[in-house]
C-alpha cells in the first residue's frame, strides 16, 4: 500500500493573508508620496489621491478574481485560460515587476537605513539582495513570523507619524496647488499620474494565494484586501497633505532658501524642446556671455538635487518621522521602516523562484528550474532571481528611473489578468463586473502604452525580459531534453499492491525470499495482507541506512507494521497553484523506499510507504504519526550545522514538543 500526499492545506486566513498583503502594499508608501512629490510638487495631493482610486478599483477587482479562481488567480493561471503563451507573456512581466520591486526596496531601505552616497547605496543594496538569496536558498521556517513582526511594528510607527502629521495639515491644506498650475495641459497631468502609479504588486501576490485561503475564498479575499486598501490609501492622503509643509519646516531648520522646492521634476521633462530650442537659436552659447545665459535659462527648468530634496524624494516618511514628531524617533522609524523594504526583498525573490518553477512545471522553461536543492528551494531560479536586480542597481542610480521601470512590468501583468477575466465567458462574472472590470482593464493598457512610449528604457528593460523568457520557451519546446518529465499518476492497481511503475532492481543474494533475481523497484505490502491489529511504528528519514535497519529490526521484535515516511521539503513563499514535485520525478525518494523495501525483506516485516510534499517537515509527521495511531516513531539526529537548525528550526526538536505523550520517540544516533 501507497500513501502519496500532496495536497496544500487551507490555512491562510485572512488576518494572515492582510499583513503579507501589507508587507507589498504598504512598503509603496516610503517612495510613492516622495515621487509625488517630486513630479508634482504642490500638486502632488490630487495625484496621490488618483492613484489611491486606481488602487481601490483594482484591488475590487482583485476580489472578484479571487472568487473566480479559488486555486489561484494570479496572471499566469487567468491568462492560461486564453493563451499559453500569453500566460507566459503575463508571468514574464510579473517577473518583471517582482525584480524591480527587489531592487527598488533594496535602493529605498538603504536610504531609510540612514546610507547617503550613490555608491554606498548601491552596494547596501546589492550585498542585502545577496545575503537575502542565500536565506532563501536555505529556506527559512521564521521569516514570515518575522516579516509579520515587522509589518505590525511599520504600522504602528506610521499611525504615530500621522497622528503627529494631522497639526500641520492646516499648513499643507493652504499649499495644495490644482492640477492645471503646472503647464503642460491634459497630456503632462496624464504623464504624471503614469509616473506615481505605482503600488499594485501586491494586489497580483494576493490573487496567487487564493489556494491556500480557508473557504469561503471569496470572503477570505475581501476581508484581507479592503482592510489594506482602506489603511494604504487614507495615510497616503494624510501623509501627502502634511507633507507640503515639509519645505518650509526644513527650511527653517537648515537655513535654505524657502523656495527650494520651486520647481517640480517634471517641468524640466516637457520643457527639453524648449531647452534645445534656445540652444539652437543661439548658436554662441558657449561663448560668453550666452554659456552665463543659457546655463541660467537651463537652470530655471532642471529638477533641483539638493540634500533637502533628495531626503523628501527617498525617504520622505522617515523625514516625515525627524520633523512632525523627534529626530530620535525618525531614526528608529527609518531603521523598522528600512527592514520592512527589505522584507519585501525577501519576499519578491521567493516569488520570482516561485514564477520560473511554475513555467519550468509546465514545460514553458527548461527542466532545471524545477530542480531542489537539500532544503526544498528550486535553486535555479535564484539565478536570475537574484543576478537581474542587482544588474539593475549597478545601472540606475536613481529612485524615479526605478519606479519607472517597475510600473511598466506591474501594471502590464494586472492589464493582462483583467482582460483575461473580461474575455473569458466561461467564468462565472456577472454582467456589470465583467464590464467594470473591462474598464479598470483597459485604464491599464492605457498607462501600459504611456509607459512602453515615454520611458524608453523601461521599454527596453522589459523588451529584455520577454525577449530572454521567450527565448528560453522557445528552446524548451524545440528541445525535449529541456522539458521536465510529465508526472505519470499511480494507477489504482499501483496504490492497491504498493508498486511503483514496476521497474524492476536487483536485490542483494540475503535478502532473496525465491530463486528470481529481480522483483519490482519497491513493494510495500498490498493493503488486503496488512494486519491492522499489528503495532504500528513509523520511521521518518531522508534516507540513512543505519536508520532504516535499525527500524525494520525494532518492528519485527515488536511484531508491528513499519510505516515509512518520506517528506520532501517544498518551499514555495506564493506558488500559485504550484503542488511540488511528483514521487514519478523524486528518484531520491524512491531510492529510499528501495533501501527499506531491502531491509523489511531481510526482517519479514510488512512495510506501508508514505510520500509527502509539504513545506513544514514536523507538522506532517506529526500529521501522519496521529492519523495512523503509530506506538513509536523512530529518527535520526539531524547532520544540519547549528546556523540552519537556527534559521530552518530543527525537526526532531519541533517534533518532540509537539508528540503526542503516549508516543515514545526513538532517536537513532
Amino acid at each position: 500500500m501507497l500513501v502519496s500526499h500532496q495536497e496544500r492545506p487551507r490555512e491562510l486566513k485572512w488576518y494572515h493573508a492582510g499583513p503579507l498583503l501589507y508587507g507589498d502594499l504598504g512598503t509603496s508608501r516610503f517612495y510613492v508620496l516622495g515621487l509625488a512629490f517630486y513630479f508634482a510638487l504642490n500638486a502632488s495631493p490630487w495625484y496621490i489621491a488618483s492613484v489611491g482610486l486606481l488602487v481601490m478599483a483594482v484591488g475590487w477587482a482583485y476580489t472578484v478574481v479571487c472568487r473566480t479562481y479559488p486555486d489561484g488567480g494570479g496572471v499566469y493561471s487567468a491568462a492560461r485560460q486564453i493563451s499559453p503563451v500569453l500566460s507566459v507573456i503575463g508571468a514574464l512581466l510579473l517577473f518583471a515587476d517582482y525584480a524591480v520591486t527587489a531592487a527598488l526596496s533594496a535602493f529605498d531601505g538603504m536610504h531609510y537605513f540612514g546610507l547617503a552616497g550613490d555608491h554606498a547605496v548601491q552596494i547596501g543594496a546589492c550585498a542585502s539582495i545577496l545575503l537575502l538569496g542565500i536565506v532563501n536558498y536555505i529556506g527559512p521556517k521564521r521569516a514570515g513570523a518575522f516579516a509579520l513582526v515587522v509589518a505590525m511594528g511599520t504600522l504602528i510607527l506610521t499611525l504615530v507619524v500621522v497622528v503627529f502629521a494631522v497639526p500641520h495639515l492646516g499648513a499643507g491644506f493652504s499649499k495644495i496647488e490644482p492640477i492645471t498650475h503646472v503647464p503642460g495641459g491634459a497630456t503632462h497631468t496624464w504623464s504624471t499620474f503614469v509616473g506615481v502609479v505605482l503600488a499594485l504588486s501586491g494586489i497580483e501576490a494576493v490573487a496567487n494565494m487564493t489556494g491556500i485561503m480557508v473557504q469561503p475564498v471569496e470572503r477570505t479575499a475581501r476581508k484581507s484586501i479592503w482592510p489594506v486598501l482602506a489603511e494604504v490609501v487614507v495615510f497616503n492622503i494624510v501623509l501627502g497633505v502634511a507633507m507640503l509643509a515639509l519645505p518650509a519646516v526644513l527650511s527653517r531648520a537648515s537655513g535654505h532658501d524657502p523656495k527650494e522646492f520651486s520647481q517640480p521634476a517634471s517641468v524640466y521633462k516637457i520643457n527639453d524642446a524648449a531647452i534645445e530650442a534656445y540652444r539652437s537659436a543661439h548658436t554662441d552659447w558657449d561663448k560668453p556671455p550666452g554659456a552665463a545665459a543659457y546655463r541660467q535659462f537651463a537652470d530655471s527648468y532642471s529638477p533641483h538635487s539638493s540634500p533637502n530634496e533628495e531626503d523628501v524624494k527617498n525617504k520622505v516618511v522617515r523625514v516625515m518621522a525627524e520633523q512632525f514628531v523627534h529626530p530620535y524617533f525618525g531614526i528608529i522609524a527609518g531603521f523598522v521602516f528600512g527592514l520592512l523594504l527589505l522584507s519585501a526583498v525577501n519576499t519578491v525573490i521567493g516569488e520570482m523562484v516561485s514564477v520560473s518553477y511554475v513555467m519550468g512545471r509546465d514545460q514553458e522553461l527548461p527542466t532545471i528550474f524545477t530542480r531542489l536543492n537539500f532544503f526544498g528551494v528550486p535553486w535555479a531560479g535564484l539565478v536570475p532571481a537574484l543576478l537581474v536586480p542587482c544588474i539593475l542597481l549597478m545601472i540606475f542610480t536613481d529612485l524615479s528611473d526605478l519606479a519607472d521601470l517597475y510600473a511598466i512590468g506591474v501594471v502590464g501583468a494586472i492589464a493582462i489578468n483583467l482582460s483575461s477575466c473580461t474575455i473569458n465567458r466561461k467564468l462565472p462574472i456577472r454582467t456589470w463586473e465583467r464590464g467594470a472590470i473591462g474598464t479598470i482593464a483597459l485604464i491599464m493598457v492605457g498607462i501600459e502604452c504611456t509607459l512602453a512610449v515615454e520611458k524608453p528604457h523601461a521599454l527596453i528593460f522589459v523588451a529584455l525580459i520577454l525577449g530572454a523568457g521567450l527565448g528560453l520557451r522557445f528552446m524548451t519546446k524545440t528541445f525535449p531534453a529541456l522539458r521536465a518529465r510529465a508526472a505519470r499518476p499511480l494507477t489504482p492497481e499501483e496504490l492497491r499492491q504498493g508498486l511503483y511503475r514496476g521497474v524492476p532492481i536487483t536485490v542483494p543474494e540475503t535478502a532473496r525470499a525465491t530463486p528470481p533475481a529481480r522483483v519490482p523497484e519497491w513493494v510495500g505490502t498490498p493493503a488486503t495482507e496488512l494486519d491492522m491489529s499489528k503495532a504500528h511504528v513509523m520511521v521518518a528519514t531522508r534516507g540513512g541506512p543505519r536508520l532504516l535497519e535499525f527500524a525494520a529490526k525494532y518492528t519485527k521484535r515488536v511484531d508491528g507494521i513499519l510505516f515509512v515516511v518520506y517528506v520532501r521539503q517544498f518551499n514555495l513563499q506564493f506558488g500559485g497553484d504550484a503542488t511540488g514535485p511528483a514521487l514519478a520525478d523524486d528518484a531520491e525518494a524512491r531510492g529510499v523506499f528501495q533501501s527499506a523495501a531491502e531491509a523489511c525483506a531481510k526482517t519479514g516485516v510488512a512495510m506501508v510507504p508514505i510520500y509527502v510534499v509539504s513545506a513544514d517537515v514536523p507538522y506532517s509527521i506529526l500529521d501522519f504519526a496521529a492519523t495512523y495511531g503509530v506506538e513509536s516513531l523512530l529518527m535520526g539526529v539531524s547532520r544540519r550545522g547549528t546556523l540552519l537548525r537556527a534559521l530552518q528550526g530543527d525537526v526532531i526538536t519541533n517534533v518532540a514538543d509537539n508528540l503526542p505523550a503516549d508516543i515514545p520517540l526513538l532517536i537513532h544516533a
